[in-house]
């Protein structure tokens, strides 16, 4: 059977050597090439038609949202892993937001690593079940890749009244809370006063997790950005 072709991304050359020599020694595993950059990252897993990108969470030029999608609009078939020493609630919804369909932590044993690299390109999804938001990560990341959100996510969403529902779609889309008001004409305070509404049935404290429960395929991986985008202008 051919090797899994690995592609790894991180700034630090030092680990990006150690990682490519202990890869080398699996013979399941072929690793195709490296980046350094996040505005690499795609431009080499295109070209060299890498199976499974080894991302490293927080790299320069680039944030890693937008290289998840940048890679799966050049590669639709490869898997990401995300490798990296952040364990943040925040961090690992993200990866999963963009696109990831494994979390790896950089303190792993190799064997775990190999393992995670193997069940992604098998269409699986990896992340350590004692990672903080494991389980939300797993559902994510599930459903980003096709398939359907499980029930007692999916469910909240069927409470929400037409307008709710609308307001939380104009979220997903990165709108504020002002512009969405601009955008269906009421107050930017009516707004807020039905965000309250929909965080209390769908039982979240933020805008971006009460979205995610409407993101629930493929092609929703835009607007993630865009939400994302909008929270870090503040």
């Amino acid at each position: 059977m051919a090797p899994i072709k690995v592609v790894i991304a991180d700034d630090h050359a030092l680990f990006r050597e150690g990682l490519k020599k202990i890869l080398s020694m699996e013979r399941e595993v072929l690793v195709v090439g490296e980046a350094s950059r996040s505005d690499e990252v795609a431009k080499v897993v295109e070209r060299s038609k890498a199976d499974v990108l080894l991302l490293d969470l927080k790299m320069p030029r680039g944030d890693v949202v937008q290289t998840l999608l940048d890679v799966n609009e050049c590669s639709r078939s490869t898997r990401t892993i995300i490798l990296t020493a952040f364990s943040e609630d925040e961090n690992i919804l993200n990866a999963a937001k963009g696109g990831a369909t494994g979390y790896v932590m950089k303190g792993v044993s190799s064997p775990v690593l190999l393992d995670a690299i193997k069940t992604v390109h098998g269409g699986g999804v990896w992340i350590d079940k004692e990672t903080p938001s494991a389980e939300a990560f797993e559902e994510i990341a599930q459903a980003q890749h096709g398939g359907a959100l499980p029930e007692h996510m999916a469910e909240p969403i069927k409470t929400l009244t037409k307008r709710e529902h609308e307001i939380l779609r104009l979220v997903a889309e990165g709108l504020t809370n002002e512009e969405i008001g601009k955008r269906i004409f009421i107050s930017e305070k009516t707004v807020k006063t039905h965000l309250t509404n929909i965080f209390d049935k769908l039982k979240v404290n933020n805008r971006f997790k009460a979205a995610l429960l409407i993101m629930n395929r493929p092609s929703d991986t835009s607007s993630v950005a865009a939400v994302l985008k909008r929270k870090a202008r503040g």
